[in-house]
């Protein structure tokens, strides 16, 4: 018997909606497809309805937050179906593309000037949340009056957007939920799952649709939902993987799984990477086929939920094999970002993706940077003032006037780099590109002493050009990184992989001496000081392009992946413990908690040096719970238990004041997580 949905009804009121009869196509097929496949999200649907017709007490803006895999992806998409059906212009914006740039963004966004009765949805936004401020106080004020927005991110939004006595009748915020019993069978049922497995594999899901389809995939594999060791919990997404991961069909599936992980989009050339022709094709269609891939803009995507448990799990499990895909994958898209034909700005995106990790294999994280949020936009002659009020603070009088001489003549090369919350002007950089036969190289020390070093090793010829890293504005500070010095890093990567003619790239630096190391790590050397710049140890620092040119520059090892780090790494901080007994290691110190010696004999010891750090190490981990609301319950199991004053099991459920079963589960979740969570710090080295 078909079950009836809600959303058929939305269904029909979609319908009715005027639209232009036009003849058939494949794309209104897979429409078809995506319709029968769709299911709950009725009320969403019905309010972006009503704003497509242009109902008064329609919002125009919709803003829809949630967590990842809880489904904004597939509704955007499904929106995008109801407004084409309606005769709408849809224009997409996907927020991992844009970063934190207002140009990326506009340029993406641009067609909605262009075209009639404009829709723009954009996905991922939680990628340049910096950019909302921006978004409500600049961009979507100049869009035409019936464009309807839809936004979707993990975040809340601001409070700004309903605090505006304007804004607050045009926007409406959505927190999307898991789904209903109801339509979470439905979906099941849509995926081939038998129906007396729905209620074992929805309690396993809790209606998280992206958990749902995972489950779904593995009980197509025989997984048994009734094993009551397969419980919900916060690590539904990884234990699906997990299990999904060690079924794959042969190696060379694998290979296609790990190369998921570490790029955004799967290609058939980053697949031939490690596989033949033939392999690399039977990979790609059995890729395709899985319910966490989609068709993307440039290949295919993973959620990216999936692709980071793919690239973690992958990681601990084979370290070496890890670090040679991460060499290969960077030297075929560095070939990709430099040839003439194909995309290589997807290849550039591709790159800075794959480098979204920082020294020493260490994801980079908002909570490491040493700075507000920011955002880059392009130099405006309204901005000059600005400009010069901040190379004056941070640099002097001198600075100033030589960023107004570099202004005068290419004021193209400045970015400015604004604060998020109000859009202040905070930091700026420059990327000077010289031709030496026609440019002139006086005016400035630092560029004379680009001159010099030039005229020393034999000159130029006709087209060639050189990069000059010439403003960095606040001065970066070695081994405190910067929102401002990752925005700087991508721009300098983009222009040196795309500039036809390059030849040698210069670094305009103050503390120089400090920065020798730091920059020799990516094969730039100090050419000499250049004092004429002012107090601060100004240097001049290069990478000649002629002695080691692009294809053997790729072919070095990255400083993350710095053989002679991980070696010294591998020495002080890695034992032959398997996870097994790793896990059993860190439960036998939580157990021996309160017994110093027994704490000094355990086998970690000598992982992390001594006992005071490795209860340090397990302090943190367990800490790291409460990060996550899901698992403060976990959290505050395991600490009742183990690290406050001793006491049974059944004295730690009755302080908790939970039944005896609900702690038993609680403490075996939390046990695992911070088990988890110090095998995988162990094996990105940091202890």
């Amino acid at each position: 018997m078909k079950i009836a949905r809600e959303d058929e009804g939305v269904n029909d009121v979609v319908r009715r909606l005027p639209a232009a009869p036009a003849r058939r196509s494949m794309a209104d097929r897979i429409r078809d497809f995506r319709d029968e496949g769709f299911v709950g999200r009725a009320e969403h649907r019905r309010a972006f309805a009503a704003a497509l017709r242009g109902e008064p007490d329609a919002a125009r803006v919709l803003l829809i937050h949630g967590p990842g895999g809880i489904g904004k992806s597939a509704l955007l998409r499904r929106l995008a179906d109801d407004a084409e059906a309606a005769g709408r212009s849809v224009v997409r914006v996907d927020g991992e593309y844009v970063m934190a740039s207002t140009a990326a963004f506009a340029e993406r966004a641009g067609a909605v000037y262009e075209v009639s009765r404009p829709v723009l949805l954009v996905d991922g936004f939680e990628h340049c949340q910096v950019l909302e401020t921006w978004l409500r106080e600049d961009f979507l004020m100049t869009v035409p009056e019936d464009t309807v927005v839809v936004v979707a991110a993990r975040q809340r939004p601001q409070p700004h957007w309903t605090l505006d006595p304007g804004w607050r009748h045009l926007v409406r915020a959505i927190a999307l939920e898991p789904l209903a019993q109801e339509e979470a069978t439905a979906l099941l049922g849509e995926r081939g799952v038998p129906s007396a497995l729905h209620t074992a594999v929805n309690g396993f899901a809790g209606g998280h649709p992206l958990a749902l389809c995972l489950a779904a995939e593995t009980a197509a594999k025989g997984t048994p939902f009734d094993d009551p060791a397969w419980e919900p919990g916060p690590d539904v997404i990884q234990t699906l993987l997990a299990r999904l991961i060690d079924r794959v069909p042969s190696a060379s599936h694998e290979y296609g799984l790990r190369v998921c992980g570490r790029v955004r989009h799967v290609t058939m050339d980053l697949l031939r990477t490690g596989l033949a022709e033939h392999e690399a094709v039977v990979v790609f269609e059995w890729l395709r086929g899985l319910p966490y891939l989609e068709r993307g803009e440039h290949g295919l995507v993973a959620h990216e939920l999936v692709r980071d448990v793919l690239d973690a799990s992958f990681q601990w499990r084979d370290p070496a094999a890890y670090d040679e895909l991460h060499l290969r994958l960077w030297r075929h898209l560095g070939e990709r970002a430099q040839a003439t034909s194909g995309n290589p700005a997807a290849a550039i995106l591709e790159l800075n993706y794959l480098n979204r990790y920082g020294e020493q294999g260490r994801k980079d994280s908002s909570d490491a940077l040493d700075t507000e949020e920011l955002f880059e936009r392009e130099y405006a002659p309204e901005a000059r003032d600005d400009v010069l009020r901040l190379a004056r603070e941070d640099q002097g009088d001198e600075c100033a006037r030589l960023v107004a001489y570099w202004l005068d003549r290419q004021p193209e090369a400045f970015s400015v780099y604004c604060r998020a919350r109000d859009m202040e002007p905070v930091a700026f950089f420059a990327w000077l590109r010289l031709y030496p036969e026609t440019d002139e190289l006086t005016g400035d020390p630092a560029v004379a002493a680009v001159g010099e070093y030039l005229e020393g090793t034999g000159g130029t010829q006709p087209g060639d050009n050189v990069g000059i890293a010439r403003f960095m504005v606040p001065a970066p500070v070695p081994d405190r990184p910067t929102t401002g010095t990752k925005l700087r890093v991508e721009r300098i990567s983009a222009e040196i992989m795309q500039r036809a003619g390059l030849v040698v790239t210069f670094h305009v630096m103050s503390g120089a001496d400090a920065m020798v190391p730091k920059l020799a790590s990516f094969d730039y050397r100090l050419f000499r000081s250049v004092p004429e710049l002012g107090e601060g140890d100004w240097g001049v620092f290069v990478h000649d392009w002629r002695a080691m040119p692009q294809s053997a520059y790729r072919e070095r090892p990255l400083p993350v992946f710095d053989p002679d780090f991980r070696a010294v790494t591998d020495e002080s901080t890695r034992s032959s413990m398997s996870k097994e007994d790793f896990a059993e290691a860190v439960k036998q110190v939580l157990g021996d908690w309160h017994d110093d010696d027994a704490v000094d004999a355990n086998p970690l010891v000598r992982v992390h040096g001594d006992a005071a750090a490795l209860r340090e190490a397990v302090l943190a981990a367990v800490d790291a719970l409460s990060e996550d609301a899901r698992r403060i319950k976990h959290q505050r199991a395991v600490q009742t238990t183990y690290l406050e004053r001793a006491t049974t099991q059944e004295g730690a459920a009755a302080r908790l004041g939970i039944p005896f079963g609900t702690y038993r589960r609680y403490l075996r979740l939390g046990l695992h997580q911070v088990c988890d969570i110090l095998w995988n710090r162990r094996s990105a080295g940091g202890g």
